[in-house]
């Protein structure tokens, strides 16, 4: 079983949509797939799990609500992939979370403004020693390529590793997200394409079969 987390510092980074996305690509290679969404006050992989189910699409992903992690390693039997959605705020759960992670994603956008207490939050958890599972995800990031660039220079020069895929800002993947789909489910060829080459990434940095 491998198990991947999503844990930020800030909202709105596009944790929650990331971790469907992996969860998405990790079944529709046959892997057995839960989610668990550990944000409670929103929940927003079980809602968007549900909807999914309701409306028939395949392959079948299971999303559950949490609220300890004891609780969690008590129904992980069975598993390939656990898909870890954190809060929208770093706190206790979150470490233990990533101690108990073989990789840790952390999603930013290209501002300042949020990949400053992103590689805040990757400096706490690599004291942790596990600074070698965590991996900076540029998302929700605009067609600028000085914003990029200059963001990919700052998380190099923090130690950190940052996937060298980025998932972009576009309406259609939260209308797809919406409909209970996710990555390259898309409707839209464009939006698909990108979403496999993110997909692609995420699942060679989780690793195992």
């Amino acid at each position: 079983m491998r198990v991947a987390s999503f844990v930020g510092q800030k909202g709105g980074v596009g944790k929650s949509a990331l971790a469907r996305v992996l969860a998405v690509a990790a079944a529709r290679k046959g892997r057995k797939t839960l989610i668990a969404d550990f944000d409670r006050e929103q929940l927003t992989c079980v809602e968007w799990a549900g909807r999914r189910k309701r409306a028939g699409r395949k392959p079948d992903v299971e999303a559950r609500e949490f609220k300890t992690l004891k609780k969690l390693r008590k129904n992980v039997d069975g598993y390939d992939v656990v898909v870890v959605d954190t809060r929208g705020h770093a706190d206790e759960l979150t470490k233990d979370v990533a101690d108990e992670s073989d990789v840790v994603f952390l999603p930013t956008s290209a501002s300042l403004d949020d990949l400053g207490p992103t590689l805040d939050l990757a400096r706490r958890l690599a004291r942790h020693g596990i600074a070698d599972r965590i991996v900076i995800v540029l998302s929700r990031v605009g067609r600028s390529e000085r914003l990029l660039d200059n963001a990919a220079r700052v998380i190099e020069e923090a130690g950190f590793e940052a996937l060298q895929v980025h998932w972009p800002q576009r309406d259609g993947f939260q209308g797809d997200l919406d409909d209970g789909l996710a990555g390259s489910e898309a409707s839209n060829p464009h939006l698909r394409q990108s979403a496999k080459a993110l997909e692609d990434a995420l699942l060679a940095r989780l690793g195992g079969k």
